[in-house]
């Protein structure tokens, strides 16, 4: 992997078109961004080398799975905690989907995905709280998500 790297427009317009499905052929990209198909290739395999496009995944529908609720969980962590270490730990957890160390009167934040009050209530009562590391919590539940 190099430095730096620089997206122009047409980087941009094909990433966009990743993002909405990665299983595209370089065709229907091509096709999707009146770009060249070789361009489209040649774009592709660079952002590649250059760790632009670090991999393709899948985008699970949590609604489908049951897990119709989201809920953002802040935490302050006991003085001498290491919180990137708490962190990490916390972000293992199967109903975290996102874990980020904050600056402000929170320690740490994780936005979890769950089925109900009761997973809700499992994570933050019966883990979260019982980790020495823990000081604190507060839970926001989400009205509406927007997914981009």
């Amino acid at each position: 992997m190099h430095g730096h790297y620089e997206i122009d427009d047409k980087d941009s317009t094909i990433l966009d078109v990743l993002k909405r499905n990665s299983q595209l052929s370089i065709g229907k990209i091509s096709k999707r961004t009146n770009i060249p198909v070789a361009t489209v290739h040649n774009r592709i395999k660079k952002m590649k080398e250059n760790g632009i496009i670090a991999g393709y995944t899948i985008k699970i529908n949590p609604e489908k799975l049951g897990k119709k609720m989201v809920a953002y969980v802040m935490v302050t962590a006991v003085q001498k905690a290491d919180q990137s270490i708490l962190l990490r730990e916390i972000a293992t957890h199967a109903f975290v989907e996102e874990a980020s160390m904050v600056t402000g009167e929170f320690d740490l934040i994780f936005k979890i995905r769950i089925k109900d009050i009761e997973e809700l209530n499992a994570f933050v009562i019966k883990y979260l709280r019982t980790l020495d590391q823990v000081a604190e919590t507060r839970t926001m539940i989400s009205y509406e998500n927007i997914e981009k």
